[in-house]
C-alpha cells in the first residue's frame, strides 16, 4: 500500500477584515472631512470677499492681506491690517489694526471668535465741536478677545468681549488735548432678552460690563473723583432698540431716542476715588439729546465725597453740610449704617443731582 501524502504547505493568511474596514472607514472619514473643510474654507473667503464688495450700509472694509488657516480644528480667516469705515456716518469713523483673526468651527459656524493683534486705531469726527474736527484714538492690550453666537429668531445674537492690560491713548482734535486710559481688565456681554418663558422680546437686549482698575489720565483736571476708578460693575437692560441696522452710534441713538428708548439699570456699582456707590435705576435722551432720568442710590462714605466737591468748587461748603446733615438724619431713621447714605441721583434738564445738590451738567451726547 502507497502511504498517503500529507501536505505540509503553510496555510493561506485569513483575511483580516477586522482592522482592514475600521482603518479604510476612518480613511473615508478623514477625506470627506477634508473636503468639508476646504469647501467651507473656500466659501469663507468668498462671502468676506463679497461682502467687502457690497459696502452693506455704507461699511467698507479693506485688508492687506488674507489667509485661511487652521486646519483641522478650526476655520480661521487670518487679516493683516484690517480696517473699516462708515465715511458717510455723521461721524466719519475708521478703524484700522495692525491684525485680526475671526475663527470658526467646523461642527459650529454659528459661533465666532475674534482676536485683535497689535496696535488698534480708531478715529472719528467730534460732532459736538462746534467747528469740523477729528479724535482720534490708540490702543494695545495684552489680550483683545470677543466671541459672537448667531441666535435663531434674534435679530442680534450674544456678544462677550473681554479685553486686559489696555493702554489707550486719545488725542481731540478741536483742543489738542491729549488723554490716556488704562485698565487692567474691561468686559461687555449682550444678549437679546428673553421673557419667563424664553420667548424673544422684541427690541430689548440685555447687557452687562465691568471694569476693573482703570486708571484716567488727562490733561484736564478731573473733579473731586480723581483718576483713579477701582471698579464699575452694571447690568441693564435696553429697551425699544431699533430693529434696523446701523453702522452709525449716532445714527441709531437717534432712532432709538425717536422711538422713546429706555436703559434700565438693575445694578449699578461705581467705586471710583471717594465715590462708593451702588444704585438701580433707568434713563433715556431728552429732546437735547442728554441723559434723562432717576436712580436710587446708596453712597458709602458720602462725607468724604462732599468733602472732595466743596474741595474742587462743585458745590458750596454751606450747601454740602446741610444737605449731609439731612441726608444722614434720613438713613439713621431708616436703620441705615452711619457712613451710608440714601439719595436720589437724577439727571434733569441737563444738569447731575446727588439728592437737592446740582454738581455737574450734562452736556449733549451728539
Amino acid at each position: 500500500m502507497t502511504d498517503p501524502v500529507t501536505d505540509i504547505r503553510p496555510a493561506p493568511p485569513k483575511r483580516r477584515w477586522g482592522l482592514f474596514l475600521p482603518a479604510a472607514a476612518l480613511l473615508l472619514l478623514v477625506a470627506v472631512y477634508t473636503v468639508y473643510w476646504f469647501t467651507i474654507a473656500g466659501e469663507l473667503r468668498e462671502g468676506v470677499e463679497a461682502f467687502a464688495a457690497r459696502r452693506d450700509n455704507g461699511l467698507v472694509v479693506s485688508w492687506d492681506d488674507l489667509a485661511i488657516t487652521g486646519y483641522p480644528y478650526r476655520i480661521e480667516a487670518d487679516f493683516t491690517a484690517p480696517g473699516a469705515s462708515a465715511p458717510d456716518a455723521p461721524e466719519e469713523w475708521a478703524w484700522h489694526g495692525e491684525g485680526a483673526a475671526f475663527a470658526l468651527l467646523p461642527y459650529n459656524l454659528r459661533h465666532v471668535i475674534v482676536n485683535l493683534e497689535g496696535e488698534q486705531t480708531f478715529s472719528y469726527r467730534d460732532v459736538t465741536a462746534s467747528a469740523p474736527a477729528r479724535n482720534e484714538a490708540r490702543a494695545t492690550a495684552a489680550k483683545a478677545w470677543g466671541s459672537y453666537v448667531d441666535v435663531a429668531d434674534a435679530p442680534f445674537g450674544r456678544i462677550a468681549i473681554d479685553i486686559e492690560e489696555l493702554d489707550a491713548r486719545h488725542r481731540r482734535g478741536a483742543t489738542g488735548l491729549n488723554d490716556r486710559l488704562t485698565a487692567e481688565r474691561l468686559q461687555f456681554h449682550t444678549r437679546a432678552a428673553i421673557d419667563e418663558a424664553n420667548g424673544l422680546i422684541n427690541g430689548s437686549y440685555d447687557v452687562a460690563i465691568q471694569a476693573d482698575g482703570v486708571v484716567l489720565e488727562s490733561e484736564e483736571k478731573i473733579l473731586a473723583l480723581g483718576p483713579n476708578i477701582k471698579q464699575i460693575v452694571a447690568q441693564a437692560r435696553l429697551r425699544d432698540l431699533p430693529q434696523t441696522p446701523h453702522v452709525s452710534a449716532i445714527e441709531l441713538l437717534r432712532e432709538w431716542q425717536r422711538t422713546g428708548g429706555v436703559l434700565s439699570i438693575s445694578e449699578l456699582i461705581v467705586k471710583w476715588g471717594p465715590l462708593d456707590l451702588a444704585a438701580h435705576g433707568e434713563f433715556k435722551l431728552d429732546a437735547r439729546r442728554r441723559l434723562e432720568g432717576q436712580f436710587d442710590a446708596k453712597i458709602t462714605g458720602f462725607e468724604t465725597l462732599l468733602d472732595a466737591m466743596v474741595r474742587d468748587g462743585l458745590v458750596k461748603e454751606r450747601e454740602a453740610n446741610v444737605a449731609l446733615a439731612g441726608l444722614v438724619l434720613v438713613s439713621q431713621f431708616q436703620g441705615k449704617k452711619t457712613n451710608e447714605v440714601r439719595i436720589p441721583v437724577m439727571m434733569r434738564e441737563g444738569l447731575l443731582y446727588l439728592g437737592p445738590l446740582a454738581v455737574a451738567r450734562l452736556e449733549p451726547l451728539y
